[in-house]
């Protein structure tokens, strides 16, 4: 964390990355609900997902 950051706003980016973490682990929970395992369509579209997250929270990552 650099020393001119809000440690309010430091406390948010956390936060969302925590949940963004959580989302991914509920989409993975959620392919599965419905016949118990995950489809290759599901696969792919869990893969995407995980992608994007990733991405999103290293994002947030640099401006900490």
């Amino acid at each position: 964390m650099r020393w001119g950051m809000n440690p309010y706003i430091a406390a948010q980016i956390f936060n969302i990355q925590s949940m963004a973490k959580v989302f991914v682990q509920s989409c993975e929970i959620a392919a599965l609900k419905d016949d118990g395992k995950i489809s290759r369509e599901e696969a792919k579209q869990l893969n995407k997902i995980r992608t994007a997250t990733e991405k999103f929270c290293k994002e947030l990552e640099k401006i900490k």
